[in-house]
């Protein structure tokens, strides 16, 4: 066994809901147990001379005496767990009496003093071992246990009980029924967000959240079964992107003739699941072992959801053809979501390849996620958000260079070229379009300038204006976004890739990926100018620009425009 991992699948459990579940994954069968502990210091030294409950072995007999926050005097007594993993995969929930002593002890915290040490937070860690074999794997590995980082180890949460319930009662209740059969793990989904409902406080963000989701017309206009798979998505999406849903439900997609569609029933282009069945098919997944920051299920659905709620903003900041990947990202997050969604949960997966929409299958190259491995060796430096974004960036890059991108031969050096080469790189035109075929299943033909010897030189020019007219007059006739490059920087130093949105009063508006609408970088600010190319800031917090007809005629660089419409 080369590998184990554990996930819960959310980070934050309500004390008054069903015991955590942990999803244990590996790359072989075999046998695990679980530790439990109050800290981290207990998990890498256990030891039977703990108080009551700091310490849990599922592999030993437990018989634990402790006292609830009441002072009444409780036992559990359990059993040896054997979990045995089946397809490499195994679900292990904590008992309800060890559960429910937990939850006592979180209680213990509300008094003033504190009466308990526990800090409302569960530190675990899984040992498995495959068949024959005389060691167990573990992950955590120790050195994640120890030291001034200890309390980062991964942990989840205990909410405690509030002391002032809502008195509100879920107004949908035949989705909260529902919710049970929307996938095979979602049978305990109705309890918690029950239990979530019921003890978080009307000033609560996400219970305000919530809703907001069951207020909204789009939520209302879903059938029971789609209302059930939203409500269970707010769920498991984690505690940043439960408050920001309701913006999922405000997203519209356009089909060409005006054809609008909501991004949730948006969907894919193989399988025709929808945005919300392919984003809750991510808690289904074996996360990929080399994402260890992803600690919880519920960071891989976050991860993904902030780049549908926010798709620009690139992982290689630096030069601007590197911009080309970034583009394409926002392209496909803009039309169709849903594709993307289903892209993720193959390239976040042990297996880090997908099957894209035209039957090719493109993979994430070896090493990529591994990103701290390359910190002291990337002079340049990279701004990442997201492992989705490295992980669109990097398939699609190794997929449309083809034999351009580096070959694997697991040196050190070689995976640090790698590395490089996804971080630093962009794509030529020919390798846009082949990505985008690719990507959508649609020919798209490429318009480009050719390249004379100088800036002044009269075919250049007079070939730009002709690139600048067909380009305005395809945008309104296709009803879609449209990528478009434009030379950037002084003189005419490099392409820049970009997602054309509208031609409207004689500006086209396109977004920039060259940063992100949350975080725009500075100097980018509303109504500002830039040059090389000349350019106004129209909304940052949208990444969006524009640049004058005249303007576009001497720095458009070429477009990529489909057959037809992207579904």
């Amino acid at each position: 066994m080369d590998w184990v991992r554990i996930h819960p699948f959310i980070q934050n459990w309500p004390g008054g809901g069903p015991p955590a579940t942990f999803d244990i994954n590996a790359d072989e069968n075999g046998t695990a147990i679980v530790e439990l502990a109050w800290d981290p210091q207990a998990l890498a030294a256990p030891s039977t001379s703990y108080v009551p409950l700091r310490y849990y072995n599922s592999g030993v007999a437990a018989n634990i005496t402790y006292k609830t926050d009441r002072g009444a005097t409780k036992t559990i007594s359990l059993l040896p767990q054997v979990i045995q993993l089946v397809g490499n995969r195994a679900s292990w929930a904590i008992p309800q009496a060890l559960w429910d002593g937990y939850v006592e002890e979180t209680l213990k915290t509300l008094n003033r003093p504190s009466t308990t040490t526990f800090a409302r937070q569960l530190y675990y860690r899984v040992r498995a071992t495959a068949p024959g074999a005389s060691q167990a794997r573990s992950w955590p590995p120790d050195e994640f246990l120890k030291g001034p980082s200890a309390s980062a180890a991964p942990h989840i949460g205990i909410l405690t009980i509030s002391a002032s319930p809502s008195s509100q009662i879920i107004s949908d209740r035949e989705a909260l029924d529902a919710m049970a059969s929307t996938t095979p793990w979602s049978a305990m989904a109705s309890a918690i967000l029950t239990a979530l409902w019921k003890n978080l406080p009307d000033s609560d963000p996400g219970r305000q959240s919530l809703a907001r989701i069951f207020a909204h017309p789009t939520y209302q206009g879903l059938s029971v079964r789609a209302r059930a798979s939203v409500l269970t998505l707010w769920l498991y999406a984690g505690k940043d992107s439960r408050l920001l849903l309701p913006q999922l439900l405000d997203r519209n997609a356009v089909t060409g003739s005006n054809v609008v569609t909501p991004v949730v029933a948006k969907t894919d282009l193989r399988g025709g699941k929808t945005l919300i069945e392919n984003l809750l098919a991510l808690l289904n997944i074996d996360p990929h072992p080399d994402l260890l920051s992803a600690t919880a299920k519920e960071h891989l659905l976050d991860d993904v959801i902030t780049e549908i709620l926010d798709p620009n903003g690139q992982v290689n900041q630096g030069a601007a053809g590197t911009c080309s990947p970034t583009s394409i990202q926002t392209l496909a997050l803009t039309v169709n979501p849903a594709e993307y969604a289903r892209l993720q949960a193959g390239w976040l997966s042990t297996a880090g390849k997908a099957t894209l929409a035209n039957g090719n299958v493109a993979d994430v190259p070896a090493g990529v996620f591994k990103i701290s491995n390359y910190a002291t060796v990337n002079t340049s430096g990279f701004l990442m958000r997201t492992f989705s974004e490295l992980a669109f960036q990097a398939a699609m890059l190794k997929y449309a260079q083809g034999s351009r991108f580096p070959a694997l031969t697991g040196t050190p050096a070689n995976m640090n070229q790698i590395f490089q080469a996804t971080i630093t790189a962009g794509l030529y035109a020919n390798e846009t379009k082949r990505a985008l075929d690719g990507l959508f299943n649609v020919n798209f033909k490429t318009a480009i300038v050719t390249f004379p010897t100088a800036q002044t030189n009269p075919f250049w020019l007079a070939s730009q204006m002709g690139l600048s007219n067909l380009l305005l007059t395809d945008l309104p006739l296709r009803q879609q976004q449209i990528i478009v490059a434009m030379f950037w920087g002084s003189p005419y130093t490099g392409g820049h890739a970009l997602m054309a949105v509208r031609h409207d009063n004689g500006r086209l508006f396109f977004k920039n990926p060259w940063y992100a609408g949350s975080k725009p970088m500075p100097g980018v600010t509303q109504g500002g100018l830039n040059t090389n190319p000349p350019r106004r800031y129209e909304d940052p917090t949208q990444a969006l620009e524009s640049i004058t007809d005249a303007d576009l005629a001497t720095w458009i660089m070429g477009y990529w425009v489909p057959d037809s419409v992207i579904l």
